[in-house]
């Protein structure tokens, strides 16, 4: 895609105010840290593409109503959602805290497990996307799963050791996939048509059609996401479409 532009923008500082000249017409929402404190890990893996797309929506809405042209959302996620059941258990949601991030505490995430209630939680974001939305908004919302890629998001959570001997050994190249080889998901996505059917909407391997977990798809636990976590913790920050 030699006409692509990219531009690099900070989500963890105060937003950027676009240029509406430049039209916005696909946005990738690939912040992911793992291994690091589990309230750090839901709040860059989640509340980071969470905010920049409802900070863009409208910039993103009126291109497509303006130019009639196909807007996308891709959201990165991974098969590490499926290890879990649920962003929150019954016990979180009889909290009364207005906000739930406070289950998640400041320790390591040593399992991983709150990074993949965070990919989880993402896809519940794309779900919430796609039922809120007005019926006539062109916007499509999909998800990608590179797969596991040899990153240096990954080799910074295995260490210099294993990272190390699975290069000297020339196991990396084996058993992960490159840069370019994970990218093929998004490209697939970012290159399909419109009118997307609903069981079409995860990219994996480059192809649609991935096995997204059932918890990913509920709207009632999305629902919950966003009452008891995602609108709480952006208050003040960026507004809620109406009507959410």
């Amino acid at each position: 895609h030699a006409d692509v532009h990219l531009s690099a923008l900070d989500v963890a500082s105060k937003l950027a105010v676009l240029n509406e000249t430049k039209p916005l017409t696909v946005l990738i929402n690939n912040a992911g840290i793992m291994g690091k404190a589990e309230q750090l890990s839901m709040k860059v893996n989640l509340l980071g593409p969470v905010t920049l797309t409802l900070a863009l929506l409208p910039l993103m809405t009126k291109n497509c109503n303006d130019d009639k042209k196909n807007v996308k959302i891709i959201n990165v996620s991974s098969s590490a959602h499926l290890r879990a059941t649920g962003v929150f258990d019954e016990e979180d949601l009889r909290s009364s805290s207005k906000s739930l991030m406070n289950i998640f505490p400041d320790t390591k995430d040593e399992d991983l497990s709150t990074y993949a209630k965070s990919k989880l939680a993402l896809l519940q974001f794309s779900t919430l996307l796609r039922h809120k939305l007005p019926k006539d908004n062109k916007i499509q919302v999909f998800d990608a799963h590179p797969g596991l890629v040899w990153t240096p998001l990954l080799r910074n959570h295995i260490g210099d050791k294993a990272t190390n001997t699975l290069q000297k050994t020339g196991l990396a190249s084996l058993i992960y996939k490159s840069p370019t080889e994970g990218s093929r998901a998004l490209l697939a996505a970012l290159d399909h048509p419109a009118g997307t059917n609903e069981d079409q909407l995860y990219f994996v391997n480059g192809q649609p059609g991935g096995f997204a977990s059932p918890e990913s798809r509920d709207l009632q636990q999305s629902q919950q996401l966003l009452d008891r976590l995602i609108a709480p913790e952006l208050e003040g920050i960026v507004e809620l479409p109406d009507g959410w």
